[in-house]
C-alpha cells in the first residue's frame, strides 16, 4: 500500500493533529499494512478498544517496524504515558511517518511537562481516571460524581456507555490546557475556552484558575458529551452540532435537559436577530475557540443550542440517536438532521429562525453584562473586578469606593456607599451582589438574604448570591436553605472555604452522608494556601 493510500486511512484526533500516517514501501508486508490501516482507521473513529486489540497484535508480531513503533506511540499518548510517546518515537524521523513525528514528540512533551506530578484518583463508578494536582485534591471526588451522574444520563439519552476508562486532566491555568492542546493561550483568553474534549481524555482548566469561578459541573459532562457523541459518530459530526449537543445536554447530570436559557444568551440572540448578524454554522468550523471574541462564542454557542432544543422537542433522544447513527454512516450532518425531523435542511433552518423570532428574546435588564470568564493573573485585589461594566457614572464611583473601604475594612462605611450605588443604579446584580455581602459581614442577616435572592437568576456565573444567602441562612439556623444555596455556589466556586465549611456543617445538621467529606475538604482547603 503506498504511503499515500495509507495518509487516507489515517488518524486525525479531534482534526486537530493528523496521526498514524505510515510509509510502508514493502508488499513483502502488505498483511501488516492492512492491518496498520484498520488500526488507524479504529483510533480515527475513537474505537479504542478496537484498536488498542489491533494495536497489541501488530506491536508483537514486528516491535521494531516503524509500523509498529508509530502507532503504538500514539496508543501510549491516549493513555496518557506522555514520557512512553517521546522514548518510542526516538529515531524516528518525520519523513518515515509524512511529517508526524515532530508534532507528536512536541505535543507528548508539552503534555508531560504540564502534567508532571499529578495524581490519580477513580470515580466511585469507576468509569473515570482523574488527573489532578495540589489544591485541585478537593474536586476530585465532586468530578467523579458529576461525571458518573452524567454517564448514566447520557447513556439513556444517546444510547451509549463507554466500556473503557475515561482519563480527565484537571488542569491549574490556561497555559496548561494551551500546553496539552494546539490552542494558544490567547485564544483561550480570548474566547474564554475553558475545557477542551480532544485526544480520548477530557482537559478541564480548574475553577481555581479563574477569579470568581465559573459552572464548571455543566463543563465537565459538556465535554463528556462530546466524547459520547465521538464515539457514536466515528467522529463525523461537524463543529455546530457537535457544540449544541453539547450545550443543550450539559445539565443532565442534574436533571433534564428543558433549553433554557441565560439572560445574557437571550440578550445576545435578541441582538443578532434585531441586527441579522447571526453567526453561521459554517464559521464556527473548526472550533468556538477560534472566534474572535467571548461574546462571539456565546452566540454561537446560544444559536446551536437552541437548533438542538428544537430538535429534542421534536423528535426526542430517538431523533437525535437516529441522526447520529446516519452521520456514522457517511450521511451529511444536515442531511442526518432534516431526516430525523423529516423535512429538507433548508426549510428546517427557516423554520428554526422563524422559532427564535416567535421567541421574543429580550437583553433584560444588566444581562448584558454577560458570563465573561475573568482568568486570575497575579494574587491582586478583586473586589472591584468588573465595576467598569456600571453604566451610572457615580454608581460607578460610589461602588469603587465601597470597595475601597472593604478591603480596608471599614465595612459599615462600605455599605453605605453600595448603598448609595444600588439606589442611582436599581436592580444591578453587581452592586446588589457586593451590597448583600457586606450586610453578611455587619452580621444583617435578613438584608443580605433580600438583596441577594432576585440576583440567583440573573447570571449563572455569580457564586456571590447563593455563597452570601447560604452563609446567611445558615447563621440564622435555615440548614435546609443553607444546603440548597451553597450546592448552587458550589457548581461555580468550590475552592470557597465559606462553601464548602457551609456545607460541612449544613449536611452535618440534616444527617446527610455527604457531610464527612465536606468537612475533610473544608480542613484541606482551610490548610491549602
Amino acid at each position: 500500500m503506498s504511503s499515500k493510500a495509507l495518509h487516507r486511512a489515517g488518524l486525525a484526533l479531534a482534526g486537530l493533529l493528523v496521526l498514524a500516517v505510515l510509509f510502508l514501501p514493502s508488499r513483502a508486508h502488505a498483511g501488516a499494512n492492512d492491518e496498520a490501516v484498520t488500526a488507524a482507521r479504529a483510533l480515527r473513529a475513537w474505537q479504542f478498544d478496537e484498536a488498542r486489540e489491533l494495536i497489541t497484535a501488530l506491536v508483537a508480531k514486528r516491535p521494531e517496524s516503524q509500523t509498529s513503533r508509530y502507532l503504538k506511540a500514539e496508543l501510549d499518548f491516549l493513555d496518557g504515558r506522555y514520557e512512553q510517546v517521546i522514548v518510542g518515537l526516538d529515531g524516528l524521523k518525520d519523513e518515515d511517518v509524512d511529517g508526524n513525528v515532530g508534532s507528536l514528540r512536541k505535543l507528548a512533551t508539552s503534555s508531560q511537562a504540564a502534567t508532571s506530578g499529578f495524581s490519580s484518583e477513580v470515580s466511585a463508578g469507576g468509569h473515570f481516571k482523574i488527573f489532578y494536582s495540589g489544591k485541585d485534591k478537593a474536586i476530585v471526588g465532586l468530578t467523579g460524581d458529576v461525571l458518573e451522574a452524567a454517564y448514566e444520563a447520557l447513556g439513556a439519552d444517546l444510547g451509549h456507555k463507554p466500556s473503557h476508562q475515561i482519563r480527565v486532566e484537571l488542569l491549574g491555568k490556561p497555559a496548561d490546557l494551551a500546553m496539552v492542546s494546539t490552542l494558544t493561550e490567547a485564544e483561550i483568553e480570548t474566547t474564554g475556552t475553558i475545557a477542551l474534549c480532544k485526544y480520548g481524555k477530557l482537559m478541564v482548566v480548574s475553577p481555581r484558575a479563574t477569579i470568581f469561578g465559573y459552572p464548571w459541573m455543566d463543563t465537565l459532562t459538556h465535554e463528556y458529551v462530546h466524547y459520547l457523541v465521538t464515539q457514536i459518530s466515528h467522529d463525523n459530526v461537524p463543529v455546530w452540532l457537535h457544540e449544541g449537543l453539547a450545550r443543550y445536554l450539559q445539565v443532565r447530570w442534574r436533571g433534564d435537559a428543558d433549553g433554557k436559557l441565560t439572560g445574557f444568551d437571550e440578550a445576545l440572540l435578541a441582538k443578532a436577530l434585531k441586527k441579522d448578524t447571526l453567526i453561521s454554522f459554517d464559521k464556527m468550523h473548526p472550533s468556538m475557540a477560534k472566534l474572535p471574541s467571548q461574546e462571539a462564542a456565546a452566540l454561537a454557542f446560544a444559536e446551536v443550542s437552541t437548533m438542538v432544543g428544537y430538535i429534542h422537542k421534536t423528535v426526542g433522544n430517538a431523533g437525535l440517536q437516529a441522526a447520529l447513527v446516519n452521520i456514522r454512516g457517511g450521511m451529511g450532518a444536515r442531511k442526518a438532521v432534516a431526516q430525523a425531523m423529516d423535512t429538507e435542511w433548508n426549510d428546517l433552518e427557516r423554520d428554526w429562525i422563524r422559532h427564535l423570532k416567535n421567541s421574543k428574546f429580550q437583553a433584560k435588564g444588566f444581562a448584558e453584562r454577560g458570563q465573561k470568564i475573568h482568568f486570575r493573573k497575579g494574587s491582586g485585589d478583586s473586589d472591584n473586578v468588573g465595576v467598569e461594566a456600571i453604566a451610572n457614572e457615580r454608581a460607578k464611583k460610589f461602588t469603587r469606593l465601597a470597595g475601597m473601604l472593604r478591603v480596608r475594612g471599614r465595612t459599615a462605611a462600605a455599605a453605605l456607599e453600595y448603598e448609595k450605588a444600588l439606589a442611582l443604579s436599581p436592580g444591578d446584580p453587581l452592586i446588589g451582589a457586593k451590597l448583600s455581602r457586606v450586610y453578611l459581614e455587619l452580621g444583617r442577616h435578613q438584608e443580605a438574604i433580600a438583596v441577594a435572592e432576585p440576583l440567583l437568576a440573573l447570571n449563572e456565573m455569580d457564586a456571590v448570591p447563593p455563597t452570601t444567602i447560604g452563609a446567611a441562612k445558615l447563621a440564622t439556623g435555615d440548614h435546609a436553605g443553607a444546603r440548597t444555596a451553597f450546592e448552587l455556589a458550589l457548581r461555580i466556586t468550590p475552592f470557597d472555604v465559606r462553601v464548602r465549611c457551609g456545607l460541612a456543617e449544613s449536611y452535618e445538621q440534616l444527617k446527610d452522608k455527604a457531610a464527612s467529606r465536606e468537612r475533610d475538604v473544608c480542613v484541606f482547603l482551610q490548610a491549602t494556601p
